[in-house]
């Protein structure tokens, strides 16, 4: 029988033998050894021995490398800025046989706000992988406090600000107005709008079609399928909203006479000024400087589509019709996200006591 002995630090540890070949199994409890101890003979058995000296970044560079091809690249970036900024520098060097619950359970409370989130899932689908092939026998993401983060609740703008930004919008000379005025009419995502084709437009029905999404990644531009597949949609603008199409037709039309040879076809319905796909920048300083024009609160382009879809379901609109413009999975995550523009409450205070007063 394999021995355990508690080391100077006060972790326990075992040495077991095989075939020549010692192994160190660490614990913070004889009771986790022993558990260990049980996986490793099993591994053993099956002639499957875990590599003895893997650390976390070895491992999450495995995992990385194998999975990348599954993930949109906006994914595989995200998951490399966690790994790089928060994962390599605390744990990375540490062993897998020597990474303990508490060590783990330090590096999510000391990660800020919503990246500790993030941080948690990536290492969890890392050590889904080292489980998978034996290396881990157990998740130890799943011996921990998952990190709690609750997104804020969005600024939703009053009616007058949108209905007021959206006739400036009509009225306005500025080449960006009919960017800002679709994105509040239509709800589109910045990513989906500025990938947006006239391939994709009907004017005559009035029509959008959203079928791809388009994103900067470190100053690459890369377009993607939508966010879900509820994202590829169609969305139904009304006279105001081909108005609007129109004039950017003669702003695009503008720009590539204007640019003459340096133009970049690549039939944007908005693109930059020599036929590329916009910038976030030039987009957020559009809206704001068309906020200021219209002598309304500045806004983001995103609270643009939490603008359209309060003012939806405030007019009644259902909740179904109203995800199903926005491109969300399904209408629950509609509701939490807008759960304070469905009803303040008083209609269900006047009901209580309209029931109780008869």
């Amino acid at each position: 029988m394999v021995k355990i002995r508690q080391r100077p630090d006060g972790r326990y540890e075992a040495r077991p033998r095989y075939q020549g070949r010692r192994f160190s199994v660490y614990g913070q409890t004889e009771a986790e050894v022993q558990a260990k101890l049980a996986e490793l003979e099993r591994q053993l058995a099956l002639d499957q021995p875990p590599p003895v000296s893997m650390t976390v970044r070895q491992l999450c560079e495995r995992w990385y490398s194998t999975e990348r091809r599954r993930w949109k690249p906006r994914t595989a970036h995200d998951y490399r800025r966690l790994l790089e900024r928060f994962v390599y520098p605390a744990i990375g060097h540490v062993r897998l046989s020597q990474l303990s619950p508490d060590r783990l359970q330090r590096l999510f409370d000391s990660i800020p706000g919503r990246a500790a989130s993030q941080t948690y899932r990536a290492l969890h689908r890392a050590f889904v992988i080292a489980v998978r092939w034996s290396w881990l026998a157990q998740n130890p993401c799943e011996r921990v406090s998952p990190p709690a983060y609750r997104a804020p609740q969005p600024e939703l703008p009053d009616a007058e600000t949108l209905a007021r930004l959206f006739r400036h919008c009509l009225a306005s000379d500025d080449d960006y107005a009919p960017l800002v005025g679709l994105g509040l009419a239509t709800g589109l995502r910045l990513g989906e709008i500025t990938a947006l084709r006239w391939a994709d437009v009907d004017l005559e029905a009035g029509r959008i079609s959203v079928v791809r999404s388009g994103q900067r990644i470190s100053g690459e531009w890369v377009e993607t399928e939508p966010k879900t597949r509820a994202g590829r949609r169609a969305v139904l603008v009304g006279e105001l909203g081909v108005r609007l199409l129109k004039r950017q037709k003669a702003v695009v039309a503008r720009r590539k006479l204007q640019a003459g040879q340096a133009w970049q076809e690549h039939g944007l319905v908005f693109p930059a000024t020599d036929g590329r796909p916009l910038s976030p920048d030039r987009v957020s300083a559009a809206v704001r400087r068309l906020c200021r024009q219209a002598g309304v609160p500045r806004l983001t382009f995103h609270q643009l589509r939490h603008g359209m879809a309060s003012l939806c379901l405030k007019a009644g609109t259902p909740l179904p019709d109203v995800s199903q413009r926005l491109g969300h999975a399904h209408p629950g995550i509609t509701s939490r996200i807008y759960a304070h523009a469905l009803s303040d409450g008083r209609q269900v205070a006047e009901a209580i006591e309209r029931a109780l007063g008869t």
